[in-house]
């Protein structure tokens, strides 16, 4: 995510680090200020983290800034070291080892609080030492500012400054960044500046260098929007290739990188040049920027009848005898041949070169011949797609993020358009928008389709067909299952295929993931699929049976609710009504949180007189129970009628008629209708088969619909003999349970048998009698507990969020917030992120803002509050009325204040019992966008891409 925080050990130290770099930032910038006021104030030089943290060099004096950031007040502690270091420096100059005279100032944001005014006043305040802050005393030298109150203030403050530079197009925030960098680079005693010194005779040309420098580059978007896990764009490997495909925003990476780096770059953008005439472009452009204001140094550069290599190699040379390396970006270097481009390499080992490409054959030959692997930019994530989205005045929620992410491959420029599209043509509504998308029935072309389409229409008709085949698959498919798609789709046989797949690689349209998958780019299956149906119904839907061939045997192998979307979708469209019933009345599939894959399915067939009566009532029944859990009565109680419907018409059997009865109880209560749910309750019993498991899921029932009908004891008493009898099958104890994880749950288990549904079945008793016990009790929180752990083994997620949800409330109540925290961290997110449960991400994630801000990190909270701000249009009004309690709850807290943390001690021997059993803690990453390369959430080892990530 934008704004991303990793879980640190210690979070206070995390806040000491965070407040070290403000400050850091703050010096950087207030140094900046005083180089751009230099110039009128009679400035000879200024250094930086010399002697002190800037010193001003004017003639016959020297003024030392130590610079101090904070938070509160300062205080005399706060400055009891600065003024010793500048005793020691005040020594240096009556010694006569400095030369001329020392003034010292303390430049700080923050006020002195009141014992440090009265030290100021004292007589036996150093004459020589002032304090600068903001509103107080006007500093007496031209050559030192106002200090800023704040870092915001302090970059607004410089850009002012900037702007009355006459510097062209150059924006002043631009040339700020640029200076700040510069800077903390001159800081580092880095080179060139390894003296740390600014002479005022350089500045003027260190200013229209930096501007010849910028103009080179187009403007960076504003605001600019970082992409997924962007890469550094300096760095000390001689040559590297970051590749992407037009639209990528590569250019808009390099402009912005720039800014704001403590180097000068080079830019070229070789669209147009011949291959033979780069090495000489290349040797005059960043020999100019280096060296142009240089005496003679050119001169030994171009010498007299020197070609292009030779010229690159005479820089080259210059550089290392500088100790000095020269940053080169080359834009669409896929356009130059490879051959050329490792010439300039090997004849320029000072040269860091930067080569912006597209994917294909140009950038395979290229790592080939430089023995190095192209990076790439990976897109905006669902936050960043949301703030464009927003301010293009469109209204989307998580899920709708993630579908146009899809669809675009989250690439910048293609994701804008789209929202241009959605804002013009379907009033903002990106959800619209992609649904015509994907069912290809959009009538106004995208940014996207018209960019590549030029692309994808120039490969070869051979290589065309097997990128529409693959399209079919939203989800890297291995290279066997490729290869069986293609032989299914295209009649191929195994060597044909296997060369169409070796020859794909060059057209840039495949995405590798690692050796274990391919997929086509998800910015090119939108042209990929419409030329697969362009070739007719028979020949794409021979593409998709042959791809719900692949997957029935994938998902087999290798699970994934990834792989599970595609199958249902798949499901469908070959029209296989059986298959999609049986997966809606399977409690496990509604955990999955792919119910919107296969609900207009279900709609259907629930309204299709020709399907079979069986097939329409458990249709009913699959949407009924997903009405149900989403509390809403009425609709679930409507489908029963339906179904009593079909009952009352057609010879059905007893599980039909149970399967109807239970779902009417449960209506009957969500509506408060004792009599109906007494009826039924008696009916259903009358009718149940004389099996235990019929009757523990009966009487299950049963207690949900007294909890709904308020009538809590009675529910917690059946759910708590319901509890003994599920721990008695499947031979455990609730002592077993205390102090163990799932996964040291699992061994205990029967091994004989499979017994998901009856730990799912507990699980669900755990939760429905800690909701009867009442919230906020040892009892519910500790049942919540073993709940979520029973939820875990059943592979229920969802519940196990919602649970979870539940219990961070219980932990907050109690003042246990630091606990509350590690739940969401540790037990919550890692589930949302693994298997995709997109229609929890933002209410898990206003919770954690809320639980963040009771934990006083008040930064984090509102960060967290911001990324969440351009989904709220597009919230259902139930969630969006309590987000905006929790930002007005969050706000409470900033202002006032909390309760303070409760105290939470464990007793030794009991700690001793959990280290004991619960095994090694599982490592999470906690609220962010996981990457392609990273070990995945879920705790199996593999990659996230080799494993939900599919």
């Amino acid at each position: 995510m934008d704004g991303e925080e990793a879980k640190v050990i210690d979070a206070r130290q995390l806040v000491r680090i965070e407040a070290v770099h403000r400050g850091f930032l703050y010096q950087h910038v207030y140094a900046s200020i005083c180089l751009l006021m230099a110039g009128g104030a009679g400035v000879e030089r200024i250094i930086v983290e010399h002697d002190e943290d800037v010193e001003v060099v004017l003639p016959g004096r020297h003024i030392y800034v130590q610079i101090k950031t904070r938070q509160d007040d300062l205080a005399s502690g706060d400055i009891s070291g600065a003024l010793d270091r500048f005793a020691e420096i005040r020594k240096a100059h009556a010694d006569g080892d400095r030369a001329g005279e020392a003034s010292f100032v303390i430049a700080s944001n923050a006020a002195p609080n009141g014992r440090l005014k009265e030290k100021l006043a004292a007589d036996d305040w150093p004459k020589d030492v002032t304090l600068h802050w903001p509103g107080g005393p006007k500093p007496e030298d031209p050559c030192l500012p106002v200090p800023p109150a704040s870092v915001p203030d302090a970059i607004a403050g410089c850009s002012a400054l900037a702007a009355g530079l006459p510097l062209g197009l150059l924006r002043p925030d631009t040339l700020t960044w640029k200076l700040a960098s510069m800077v903390m680079y001159a800081s580092a005693g880095a080179p060139p500046r390894t003296d740390h010194d600014f002479a005022r005779e350089e500045l003027p040309d260190l200013f229209e260098q930096l501007a010849v420098q910028m103009q080179e580059l187009p403007t960076p978007p504003a605001p600019y929007r970082a992409q997924i896990n962007e890469p550094a764009l300096l760095g000390d490997d001689k040559v590297r290739i970051v590749s992407g495909l037009s639209g990528a925003g590569k250019t808009a990476w390099v402009a912005e990188a720039v800014v704001h780096a403590p180097l000068l770059v080079t830019y070229l953008d070789v669209v147009d040049m011949p291959g033979a005439a780069l090495a000489t472009a290349v040797a005059r452009e960043v020999a100019g920027k280096m060296f142009g204001r240089a005496s003679g140094k050119l001169g030994e550069i171009f010498l007299p009848g020197a070609i292009g290599l030779d010229m690159l190699g005479a820089l080259s040379v210059k550089l290392g005898e500088e100790a000095m390396a020269a940053h080169v970006v080359i834009d669409n270097a896929h356009r130059v041949p490879p051959s050329d481009l490792e010439a300039i390499a090997a004849r320029a080992p000072n040269l860091r070169i930067l080569l912006l490409c597209q994917p294909g054959a140009a950038v395979t030959e290229l790592e080939a011949k430089l023995g190095i692997k192209a990076e790439t930019l990976n897109g905006w994530d669902e936050d960043t797609i949301a703030a464009a989205l927003h301010d293009t005045g469109c209204q989307a929620d998580f899920a709708d993020c993630e579908r146009l992410s899809r669809l675009t491959g989250g690439l910048p420029f293609y994701v804008i358009n789209a929202a241009v599209v959605a804002a013009r043509e379907y009033g903002g509504a990106i959800r619209g928008f992609c649904a015509d998308v994907e069912a290809q029935t959009h009538i106004v072309e995208t940014a996207q389709e018209v960019i590549l389409k030029r692309a994808f229409e120039s490969l070869s008709a051979e290589d065309r067909e097997t990128v529409g085949v693959l399209s079919v698959a939203d989800v890297p498919l291995s290279r066997d299952e490729a290869m069986n798609l293609l032989m299914g789709a295209s009649g191929l046989d195994t060597k044909t295929a296997a060369l169409r797949l070796k020859a794909l690689p060059a057209t840039g349209a495949m995405e590798m993931f690692g050796n274990s998958g391919l997929k086509i780019h998800d910015a090119i299956r939108v042209l990929a699929a419409a030329d697969l149906g362009a070739r007719g119904n028979e020949v794409e839907e021979k593409a998709k049976s042959a791809l719900l061939r692949v997957m029935i045997t994938s998902i087999r192998e290798d699970w994934s609710i990834a792989k599970l979307g595609l199958l249902i979708r798949l499901f469908g469209q070959v029209g296989d009504a059986r298959i999609l019933v049986e997966f809606a009345t399977d409690e496990l599939f509604h955990e999955m949180g792919v119910w919107p894959e296969i609900e207009p399915y279900l709609l259907a067939i629930a309204a299709s007189e020709e399907a079979d009566p069986e097939t329409r009532l458990w249709a009913l029944d699959g949407l009924a129970f997903n009405d149900l859990r989403d509390g809403e009565a009425e609709p679930a109680l409507e489908r029963t009628n339906a179904m009593r419907a079909l009952l009352e018409a057609h010879e059905l059997g007893d599980d039909e008629w149970l399967a109807c009865g239970m779902k009417r109880m449960l209506a009957f209560s969500r509506l408060g209708d004792a009599d109906g749910v007494k009826a039924m309750s008696d009916e259903v019993e009358k009718r149940l088969p004389d099996k235990s498991e019929h009757r523990r899921v009966f009487r299950y029932n049963r207690a949900w619909a007294l909890f709904k009908l308020d009538q809590r004891e009675a529910a917690a008493e059946e759910a708590t003999a319901l509890v003994e009898e599920y721990y008695g099958v499947l031979g455990l104890t609730p002592g077993d349970v205390f102090g163990r994880n799932a996964p040291e749950l699992r061994p205990l288990l029967p091994k004989d048998k499979d017994v998901t549904d009856t730990v799912k079945h507990l699980a669900d008793t755990l939760d429905l009698l800690a909701q009867s016990v009442g919230q906020f009790s040892q009892r519910s929180a500790m049942t919540r507990i073993h709940a979520m752990k029973f939820y875990e083994l059943a592979q229920a997620y969802n519940s196990l969020v919602r649970v979870g949800q539940d219990l961070v409330d219980e932990f907050v109540w109690v003042h246990d917030f630091t606990g509350a925290r590690e739940i969401l961290e540790k037990n919550v997110f890692p589930f949302i992120q693994a298997i995709g449960l997109v229609s929890w991400v933002l209410p898990v994630r206003a919770l954690y803002a809320v639980v963040l801000a009771y934990c006083g990190d008040h930064g984090a909270a509102a960060a967290e509050v911001a990324r969440l701000r351009p989904y709220e249009e597009a919230m259902p009004l139930g969630h969006r009325d309590a987000f905006q309690n929790q930002k007005k709850m969050i706000e409470d807290l900033r202002l006032h204040g909390g309760p303070p943390q409760r105290r939470v001690e464990i007793p030794a021997p009991l700690q001793a019992l959990f280290d004991q059993r619960r095994g090694a803690p599982r490592a999470v990453e906690p609220r962010r966008k996981i990457g392609r390369n990273e070990r995945c959430p879920c705790g199996s080892g593999k990659k996230y891409k080799q494993c939900h990530g599919r």
